[in-house]
């Protein structure tokens, strides 16, 4: 196996550290909006890109391994994944005590060891034997003694995908501006648990309204038009298509660890998945009683049922959540009832927080942005759009 360049100049993260995930899936799409979507990679490309402060000493090592291995394979370390270690660690141990659930570690791959952040710090790599929920078992002993705080790294093969843009501060100081592609396949689990509703998994969590959400509805419109006569417009899928952003406001690893299992499940833009749409689209003025509520008027009535627009989340004031298709619909007393499918529902009209519609959607684009703050134990904010498909058809 080629020797890898240890990467020594760990981010500046003031300016936090940016993980790009990107699938491949072509979408073949009928004009009526049918759609068959097959994914072309079997995980996606993970990219980090992140600018590092060096000085002094620190600054000239870091050019003379760049010089030495711009071109080459880099020993990345997974930055939001590092782990502080609570107590010393003698020479000749074979076990790292390391809570390894949503980090990047596998059998066979290495870690980096760090006294501390600074390039000028001491390290060493080793590789893993053998992998627990709460400990790292190594192929070799230790060599060296780490002291309480020495930071722990899992290590993926990477490369440079353009050369550091280098910004001289001073004589002495340099900012780097680096990206990474990790050179190895992405294994992850992608069996989220998510309730399940008509043969596909629903998104449960809400959006971070810290960001105000983006929504359009998008039909398929074929326009002729030879430019001396009226443009003829055809709407080929005869109804618009949803569309809208979902944000993530994260605060711990195993939020994260969810989140990246979604992400993998829905593999970019292949795999649909239940959206509630995150408004209040209909108003109780009663309890549900069976299979009906009903709801302040508000012109459900005269679009009808129509696929795309009949499927909601009652949401209750105690969490609970419950997923029904509206099967019929009329005016009552100047109020529109809704009539619903499945087991019947007997709830105060003072449990019900929000009735919202859900759409089948998929995400819009195989690219995923994940900007870390923090590691992985404290902040990221993570974004995507999801436009609906036909559920009829899926």
């Amino acid at each position: 196996m080629t020797a890898l360049f240890p990467w020594l100049a760990d981010p500046d993260w003031s300016r936090g550290v940016t993980e790009t995930l990107e699938w491949k899936t072509d979408v073949l799409q009928s004009p009526t909006g049918a759609e068959q979507r097959i994914s072309r990679r079997l995980s996606p490309r993970r990219t980090f890109e992140f600018t590092a402060m060096l000085y002094d000493t620190a600054r000239q090592r870091f050019e003379h391994m760049l010089w030495q291995g711009c071109a080459g394979t880099w020993a990345m370390p997974v930055y939001p994944d590092v782990y502080a270690l609570p107590a010393a660690v003698s020479s000749g141990a074979t076990t790292l005590s390391i809570p390894t659930a949503g980090r990047d570690f596998s059998v066979g791959g290495t870690v980096l060891l760090k006294t501390d952040e600074s390039s000028d710090a001491t390290s060493r790599m080793a590789t893993i034997a053998g992998i627990t929920g709460d400990a790292l078992q190594l192929v070799s002993p230790l060599t060296d003694s780490w002291p309480a705080g020495s930071l722990v790294y899992p290590v993926r093969p990477a490369v440079l995908t353009e050369p550091p843009s280098l910004s001289r501060l001073t004589d002495t100081a340099t900012a780097a501006q680096v990206r990474f592609r990790i050179a190895e396949h992405n294994a992850f689990s992608d069996t989220p648990v998510l309730t399940q509703y008509r043969g596909h998994p629903v998104l449960e969590s809400e959006t971070d309204w810290g960001e105000s959400v983006s929504g359009s509805y998008q039909p398929l419109i074929r326009e002729l038009d030879n430019s001396s006569g009226i443009p003829y417009r055809l709407d080929t899928a005869g109804r618009p298509f949803w569309r809208q952003t979902h944000s993530w406001f994260t605060t711990n690893r195993p939020a994260q660890t969810s989140l990246r299992q979604l992400l993998w499940y829905l593999r970019g833009r292949q795999r649909p998945i239940w959206v509630p749409g995150q408004t209040l689209d209909f108003f109780p003025t009663s309890g549900i009683s069976g299979n009906y509520v009903d709801v302040v008027e508000a012109g459900f009535t005269e679009l009808g049922i129509r696929p795309g627009r009949r499927d909601i989340c009652i949401l209750l004031a105690d969490g609970t959540r419950h997923y029904r298709r509206i099967t019929a619909v009329s005016l009552v007393s100047g109020m529109e009832r809704l009539v619903l499918d499945g087991d019947a529902i007997t709830v105060g009209q003072n449990q019900i927080v929000d009735i919202s519609l859900m759409t089948l959607a998929r995400q819009d684009a195989d690219s995923v942005s994940w900007e870390h703050a923090t590691d992985a134990d404290g902040v990221a904010r993570i974004a995507t759009t999801f436009t609906g498909v036909r559920d009829e058809l899926e």
